[in-house]
């Protein structure tokens, strides 16, 4: 089980957001949380990238915890193991989160150089490659404003990918896109899925994850349910 979320329950100001909600996810595979605004999508996907503790319920992530609850107990990952779990954890967010006074290039292996220590030369091979692979050549000296809004997402999943990532988690990756783009959008993340990596997406767009998904989840009144 790459992902495996049990009980996971969070409360803000006394309100309660999730409520036991469990689901997981195995390698190699897609799976789409469905629900309306305010519904607990985010927060679930908040607490997997440990930007939010969760109140009560267990995470793992590839063998390793984000939370753990035993006894009535929850217990929560260390810094140290967050970092490590993080690195198992890739993150395309719904407005792309570009650094916007750096091209293409420098996004795409900022995280290899500052957070891995990988030479530049050695990080931007990886990088040429990934955004060649995602049809982005001929673009790495280009600054973020000159990119269309389905380039500019395509860069942002070669960032998140660079790292080679087990688990790949996209928050509302078509709110910005056209039906064209969207479609383009399936081909990567199913591509993606196919090379093994386990995919995350977070969603209220119905017809695109029909399509993309293996499976589609419901939240609803912060638990999760099936389809």
């Amino acid at each position: 089980m790459l992902l495996d979320v049990k009980d996971l329950c969070k409360s803000f100001k006394g309100v309660p957001v999730l409520n036991q909600a469990s689901f997981s996810v195995e390698a190699g595979e897609v799976v789409s949380l469905l629900g309306q605004s305010g519904a607990g999508k985010t927060t679930i996907l908040r607490c997997i990238t440990g930007l939010e503790r969760a109140d009560r319920g267990t995470i793992c992530v590839d063998g390793r915890y984000v939370c753990r609850e035993e006894n009535g107990v929850t217990a929560q990952a260390g810094k140290r193991e967050l970092f490590e779990i993080r690195k198992s954890l890739g993150m395309v967010f719904q407005s792309y989160h570009l650094f916007p006074h750096m091209p293409v290039l420098e996004n795409v292996t900022l995280a290899l150089t500052e957070v891995r220590k990988m030479p530049k030369k050695e990080a931007e091979r990886l990088a040429l490659a990934m955004l060649q692979e995602l049809g982005l050549e001929g673009k790495e000296r280009q600054m973020p404003y000159e990119l269309s809004g389905g380039q500019k997402q395509r860069v942002a999943i070669a960032r998140a990918c660079v790292v080679n990532p087990k688990l790949l988690c996209f928050d509302e990756p078509t709110a910005a896109l056209d039906p064209e783009t969207t479609e383009e959008m399936v081909h990567v993340i199913r591509r993606l899925a196919e090379q093994g990596m386990g995919i995350l997406i977070i969603s209220h767009d119905m017809p695109f994850v029909e399509k993309v998904s293996d499976r589609v989840l419901r939240v609803q009144a912060g638990a999760v349910c099936a389809g």
